[in-house]
């Protein structure tokens, strides 16, 4: 079986409409897509996706706002457009392993690169940021993974398992909570509350926030992976917010999806983030939900 990204789409969260049930969906034959608000006042999380025959080239993401949702919007609209710019003029040849290096820098480059535009172009945003999560697909063949914050990718290998393709950035995590203290900021926490920097950020990696970044108390360098699809074989991978991985462990989600799918055949998988997102719902999470799932070699 080979992976073929025949059909041509770009949509982001804007592009929706929200369901009388308070869903906000996107589905065909390649992506599902669900978000619903949750318990919060706002809807911060966005998302975009792009696939494209022609190039060769699609890109889905998950931006989780907070502080409102204004870095998250510049993500949704900036985001997609930048990466594919920086690969195809940079990344002559993708059907070749030895690119993987190279995408890994444009993919950095431009996520560093938006982190100073942000507040360049708006110096509002200077108390708001976003996650970034975001899958990239060259030729059908190559995929690279890359995360900023807590937003998180996960996928199910050929044989229904839980592969965690990124790593949260989040203050219980020793490395970055020693990074904070050798930068002279404190990691915190107050009662069940979680750890947060200086009293205020529940992740120690961002896209804007610059009011933490001055002192390198944050930071917004990416972690990027690269996989080889025609070795690995996923099924389908899961980009979503931290409102579904607070109600549920990574093998539970792919559990539930593995079930859902063999259930019905694989024939309703354009409805496979309704039904998580519905779940999570469901089982209590209170942020906002957005869940965004790729179909591979199903």
């Amino acid at each position: 079986m080979s992976l073929n990204f025949s059909i041509s789409f770009a949509t982001g969260f804007h592009n929706l409409q929200k369901s009388e049930d308070n869903f906000w969906l996107f589905e065909n034959e390649l992506i599902s897509f669900c978000a619903h608000q949750g318990l919060r006042d706002q809807m911060e999380d966005r998302m975009h996706s792009i696939c494209d025959p022609i190039t060769n080239l699609s890109i889905f993401s998950v931006f989780d706002g907070h502080g409102g949702d204004s870095v998250a919007d510049y993500l949704e609209s900036n985001y997609s457009s930048h990466v594919s710019t920086n690969i195809l003029k940079n990344v002559a040849a993708t059907d070749n392993e030895n690119n993987f290096e190279t995408t890994k820098k444009k993919i950095t480059g431009c996520i560093h690169e938006i982190d100073r535009d942000i507040i360049k172009k708006d110096t509002s945003r200077i108390y708001t940021g976003s996650t970034l999560c975001s899958a990239v697909i060259q030729n059908n063949k190559y995929l690279t993974v890359a995360n900023v914050g807590d937003s998180r990718a996960i996928a199910s290998d050929s044989q229904g398992n839980c592969v965690v393709l990124t790593k949260d950035h989040k203050p219980s995590d020793a490395k970055e909570k020693q990074r904070i203290k050798e930068a002279g900021g404190v990691v915190t926490q107050e009662g069940e509350d979680c750890e947060r920097v200086q009293g205020i950020l529940a992740m120690t990696r961002s896209i804007g926030d610059a009011s933490l970044k001055a002192r390198k108390f944050l930071i917004v360098d990416p972690d990027v992976k690269t996989y080889d699809l025609t070795k690995e074989k996923f099924r389908y991978i899961i980009i979503a917010s931290d409102g579904l991985f607070d109600v549920f462990e990574d093998e539970e989600i792919i559990q539930k999806a593995n079930l859902y799918l063999k259930t019905n055949e694989n024939q309703l998988f354009p409805k496979l983030a309704w039904f998580s997102c519905k779940d999570a719902i469901k089982h209590g999470t209170e942020d906002n939900v957005s869940i965004l799932i790729i179909k591979l070699f199903l």
